[in-house]
């Protein structure tokens, strides 16, 4: 099975907004069967140390994140700043159980 958690990035080349499966950034799915090999049977310190990994690749990197604007547009509203870390974030409960229960699935 491959693993899949797409999340919503932009894509300069196209200059428009695309899903991106995480897990197809070769770094960190290195480092991540790594840490698979190193906690396959220790799930706490499993997912701390996803959640590193996740922050350290996708965490306040202007190539991961997008603009959250309303439509259309007004001034009562203030545009944000979401990276991909804050989109896994905000499922974290979700994706570390979907990580954790398909870890098998983990490969290079």
């Amino acid at each position: 099975m491959k693993l899949i958690w797409n999340v919503y990035i932009e894509d300069f080349n196209n200059k428009c907004i695309k899903t991106y499966n995480i897990f197809e950034h070769y770094s960190f799915k290195k480092e991540l069967f790594e840490t698979y090999n190193e906690f396959k049977e220790d799930k706490d310190n499993f997912l701390s140390r996803v959640k590193s990994l996740l922050q350290y690749y996708y965490w306040s990197k202007c190539e991961w994140e997008i603009i959250l604007s309303d439509w259309p547009p007004s001034k009562k509203f203030n545009d944000m700043k979401i990276s991909v870390y804050d989109q896994i974030e905000n499922n974290w409960h979700i994706f570390s159980e979907y990580i954790w229960n398909n870890r098998d699935s983990i490969e290079l």
